[in-house]
């Protein structure tokens, strides 16, 4: 059944103020699983502050070069969720980086949501969103994402969602030596400086910037070959990914988007890592792992050794 309210909304009014959602914020924290208990108003109220915040970010944000949590794709997965901020509460690492995909597939995509989004109102600088693939309305409308938060809070919730996602960046860069994106390299040049300036693009369905989100590396390949993800991507080989890090000076290149049984891949002698966070949905035979990137180091964190109270 949805928890609809009869309250006229639209992202005109602020719906209730911060102030006020303090306490199912500090609800939220502690028992995340209520939130499929919140009602409409209350949700459309979330968003409409969190769509004001991500509208502040550039479609790159620079981020710090401190020690840096990457989390990989969760579709729906709170547990690895709770684990990444259990890192960053017993200060084990400085800022997280979600790297898109939050949604989807798994069964606790909006608790996962939610949770995030209340950290990053929050606590704004220490949490980043990335926009992932299934972040775009033309997936989530088909894998799951629609179907669920309509079901539970009606359908202007969903609308209000993919509005927000519109707003979320498309990659990070760290100091100067790491980038962090979904997908991979787009095969037409980006320029970093137009990125910070650039207006974000509501579904990028072509060009560089659709390429950040869905392009694949291929330890095959040279240059760019055909994907089997749709005629508007590509699997990038080696000399593309050498000449987007030098064009650029970057030491490594970090993205999600790939399900890889082990949690992380390697490619291009060792400068492309692959991570993926999520034992959701299809993916129970995953060992999860999240990354730490710590001023041009990297380690690798198997999330099952992440000991915390679980819900």
């Amino acid at each position: 059944m949805s928890r609809i309210s009869n309250i006229g909304w639209n992202f005109d009014k602020k719906g209730i103020s911060l102030n006020e959602l303090h306490a199912e914020f500090e609800e939220i924290r502690i028992k995340p699983l209520m939130i499929t208990n919140l009602d409409e108003n209350h949700i459309l109220s979330i968003i409409y502050h969190w769509r004001n915040y991500l509208k502040k970010q550039r479609m790159l944000v620079d981020i710090p070069d401190k020690r840096i949590l990457v989390i990989g794709d969760i579709h729906g997965d709170l547990l690895q969720v709770q684990k990444a901020f259990h890192l960053l509460d017993t200060e084990e690492v400085d800022i997280l980086v979600f790297d898109g995909d939050i949604i989807d597939r798994g069964a606790e995509m909006v608790e996962c949501l939610i949770t995030i989004i209340e950290r990053q109102l929050n606590y704004k600088k220490n949490i980043y969103y990335l926009r992932g693939n299934h972040e775009l309305r033309s997936i989530n409308a088909i894998y799951g994402f629609r179907g669920y938060c309509t079901s539970l809070f009606g359908s202007r919730t969903y609308q209000y969602f993919s509005a927000a996602f519109h707003e979320l960046p498309l990659a990070a860069k760290v100091g100067d030596w790491a980038f962090i994106t979904h997908g991979g390299v787009p095969s037409d040049a980006i320029f970093f400086h137009l990125m910070r300036l650039e207006l974000k693009p509501k579904e990028p369905e072509f060009g560089p910037y659709s390429q950040l989100i869905w392009n694949d590396p291929d330890q095959k390949l040279l240059e760019f070959g055909k994907s089997n993800r749709g005629e508007n991507c590509y699997r990038f080989g080696k000399r593309a990914f050498s000449r987007f890090m030098e064009f650029h000076a970057l030491e490594l290149f970090v993205r999600a988007h790939q399900a890889f049984e082990k949690g992380y891949r390697w490619f291009f002698n060792n400068r492309l890592l692959s991570i993926f966070s999520s034992r959701a949905g299809p993916y129970s035979r995953i060992d999860p792992h999240f990354a730490i990137l710590d001023r041009g180091e990297v380690e690798l964190i198997r999330t099952d050794n992440i000991k915390i109270n679980e819900i």
